[in-house]
């Protein structure tokens, strides 16, 4: 269930992410519902956000060079 506009919200929380990585940048989210990408550790406001309610931590592939 999406949340409320107003709320501010993480990519890295959501279930609707793919998480990458280059080098020791930041995480970068590409969002599986519009294939936009954002910076997964910076808050937003997102009308598609869902939670992700597993306890583990989100898979994040990561890259040695562009």
């Amino acid at each position: 269930m999406a949340v409320n506009k107003d709320k501010m919200v993480r990519c890295l929380d959501c279930k609707h992410g793919k998480f990458m990585q280059w080098m020791k940048n930041p995480i970068i989210c590409e969002c599986k519902m519009t294939s936009e990408r954002q910076v997964a550790e910076a808050y937003k406001l997102c009308n598609i956000y869902e939670e992700n309610y597993t306890k583990k931590a989100p898979e994040i592939t990561h890259y040695d060079s562009y």
